[in-house]
Parts: C-alpha cells; sequence; structure tokens
C-alpha cells in the first residue's frame, strides 16, 4: 500500500499527471482512494517485486512523497503464521519472538552497564589511592 501525499500547490500537476497516467504492466491496483480533507492518496496494489514497482513512481519523483507500506490480507497473513508454527513446531512467531529478542538484548546491556561501573569504581578507587 502506498499513501501518496503532495504540496497544496502542486494540486493541479498532480491531477494533470494522474489524470494522464497508467500503472506499469504487471502492477494489479485493487484500489485507490483520495483523501477528501487534504492532499492525499492511497493505493492498495499488488507487484511481484521492485523492478515492476520502480516505474510506478519515477513520474511523480519531485512532485509527490510516497509512504510504502507491505500489507497483506489478515487471513492470509494468519495461515502462513500457522504453516510456520507447524514447521518450526510452535516456536514463537512475530511479536513474541521480537519480545523475546529484546528482553534478551536489554539483560546484556543490563550486564554490560554493571560490568563498566565497576570497572568505573576500580579505576576510581586506584585514583584516590594515588593521589593521597
Amino acid at each position: 500500500m502506498d499513501i501518496v501525499t503532495w504540496e497544496p500547490k502542486d494540486s493541479a500537476k498532480v491531477g494533470d499527471l494522474y489524470m494522464n497516467y497508467e500503472y506499469p504492466k504487471g502492477m494489479k491496483i485493487i484500489d485507490e482512494w483520495i483523501d477528501l480533507t487534504g492532499y492525499r492518496m492511497f493505493v492498495i496494489y499488488e507487484a511481484d517485486d521492485e523492478k515492476i514497482y520502480a516505474p510506478s513512481v519515477l513520474p511523480f519523483i519531485g512532485l509527490c512523497r510516497f509512504e510504502t507500506i507491505p500489507v497483506m490480507k489478515a487471513d492470509k497473513y494468519m495461515q502462513m503464521a500457522q504453516k510456520h508454527a507447524e514447521k518450526t513446531g510452535g516456536k514463537k512467531y512475530g511479536a513474541e519472538q521480537r519480545e523475546e529478542a529484546a528482553e534478551k538484548e536489554l539483560l546484556q546491556q543490563i550486564e554490560h552497564l554493571e560490568k563498566r561501573i565497576q570497572r568505573l569504581e576500580h579505576h576510581s578507587f586506584i585514583q584516590q589511592e594515588d593521589t593521597t
């Protein structure tokens, strides 16, 4: 999905360009919406790879900004998640896996900080001995 935005002053240019625009071959447009309150458009499409997608934005570069968000139908995603769980023997998937990794990283950072504190305290103690 793309969220396409432009400056209000460029609305006429964007409109003219869009009216004569054809999406590249191989890009399947599912639907398009215009934000009635602002200068934005939402496009949901299917493209196999960047070689199909890249030419679709080239005419608008410098005029519009593109925020590209990879999306998928929820039921298809859930099927993929289920297959992954079955394949990996029920190992954690997605957010749970990231949370576990983040917790492990945080514990490692805490351990690293504790070691730094010990070294700093030791260094401070040595300096105190040298100066007295």
